[in-house]
């Protein structure tokens, strides 16, 4: 707790602010005043100091693109972390129906933007003085669901890469652990409605459950996002035009229409997690203990094979509908069914995506596919490391894992 604390106080001491005023006489920025509360508040939160440092700038560029359309009772704020020092802009319309950017905050050295503390407090700094009803945050970065990150140190299910050295490398020197993501935005002043993760294999079960509560959606995809991610510039709109997700994710999927690469996007509504762990759990006691000798092979997932030769190792990242539909008897079935469509409520996907990890293009099977991976132990000494990982996750214990014997 003193580090935490320690690390605050440092930040805040770094932390300074400059703004720019309009260069074209009588042009203003069009958006509530500063300390008024706005309808609804989106940080892009851009953890790039490592391989995807290139694309960040793409993005940036889309996302100034759409800006002007940002409604004057909303704020829209971008963080980046590239290969130059942080940098935090808001972006907003002017009155002559331009973009406009402005409160730009600056970092005056260096710092590891894959921290809880760092996001912290630019959260904090963003709400201080721009207080909001709603709060929408896109996560953007590397990121690889459940999975024990780099550094090595358990638990670490993490969303992001920074390497410490504003380079290309992925090197990592820090993370976001899921649940100190958790603690963070839950003691927030402004409700979370919808958190997307730009990031690979961010939605599975095991980290969908332990953000439960946190926020009201979770938009993330179960297998690999292309190093592009969101056409911001067709994607921004969206979150200030809906409430909702599923504008969101057709938006996100649409921009890989015809393209080799291809994405798969779903929604959760993070209230039906729990349902769904309740209703899993005598169904994994019954139909997965360790009794039970499960060959999954062809059971349709978002990483066929794993690759277990990585460092972390990945698993298969199984579709979790598939798996349950294949092994529950079909009335059961339905009634663990009725628990999923509470909690995944939509899917997007286009026709097939390319894994660069396997090396392969994935056809996303339609009639078994939910959009939300879920982990299956495994007695093979390739599944070692994994399976001892997987206990310590929330949902080893809610979903009935520890007694089924794993």
């Amino acid at each position: 707790m003193f580090v935490v604390r320690t690390i605050f106080l440092l930040l805040s001491i770094l932390l300074a602010s400059c703004s720019s005023e309009p260069v074209v006489s009588g042009v203003t920025p069009d958006v509530v005043e500063k300390g008024d509360t706005a309808r609804r508040t989106l940080l892009i939160y851009i953890m790039a100091e490592n391989s995807l440092n290139n694309f960040a700038a793409l993005d940036v560029e889309e996302i100034v693109e759409a800006a002007s359309g940002v409604p004057r009772d909303c704020r829209l704020f971008v963080y980046v972390d590239d290969n130059k020092h942080p940098l935090l802009t808001q972006y907003f319309r002017m009155t002559n129906g331009e973009a406009g950017n402005s409160n730009t905050v600056l970092f005056t050295t260096d710092v590891c933007s894959s921290d809880t503390a760092v996001l912290g407090s630019v959260l904090d700094y963003i709400l201080k003085d721009y207080p909001t009803e709603v709060l929408d945050i896109v996560m953007w970065s590397h990121g690889s669901g459940w999975l024990r990150g780099a550094l090595e140190s358990a638990p670490q299910r993490s969303i992001g890469i920074d390497n410490g050295n504003n380079s290309y490398s992925d090197k990592t020197v820090g993370t976001i652990e899921i649940e100190e993501l958790a603690a963070l935005l839950k003691r927030l002043p402004a409700k979370v409605g919808r958190l997307m993760f730009d990031a690979c294999f961010m939605q599975c079960v095991e980290s969908c459950y332990a953000l439960r509560g946190v926020a009201e959606w979770i938009i993330a995809s179960p297998a690999e996002i292309p190093g592009y991610g969101a056409m911001y510039s067709e994607v921004l709109p969206c979150f200030f035009a809906y409430d909702g997700p599923e504008e969101i994710l057709t938006s996100y999927v649409n921009a890989y229409e015809g393209k080799a690469s291809g994405a798969v996007l779903s929604a959760v509504r993070t209230e039906g997690m729990q349902r769904l762990a309740d209703v899993t759990y005598s169904y994994v006691i019954e139909y997965f203990n360790t009794a039970k000798k499960r060959d999954y092979s062809g059971v349709f997932s978002y990483l066929p094979g794993g690759k277990y030769n990585a460092s972390p190792p990945f698993p298969s990242f199984f579709d979790m509908n598939a798996i349950m539909q294949r092994y529950l008897t079909e009335e059961k079935y339905v009634h663990w069914r009725e628990a999923l469509d509470q909690a995944v409520i939509h899917v997007e996907s286009s026709p097939r995506w390319y894994s660069d990890v396997c090396k392969q293009t994935i056809t996303y099977d339609t009639l078994k596919g939910c959009g939300m991976s879920i982990y299956m132990p495994q007695n093979h000494s390739r599944n070692e490391r994994l399976n001892a990982d997987f206990r310590t996750t929330e949902w080893y214990t809610a979903a009935g894992w520890r007694e089924a014997g794993w």
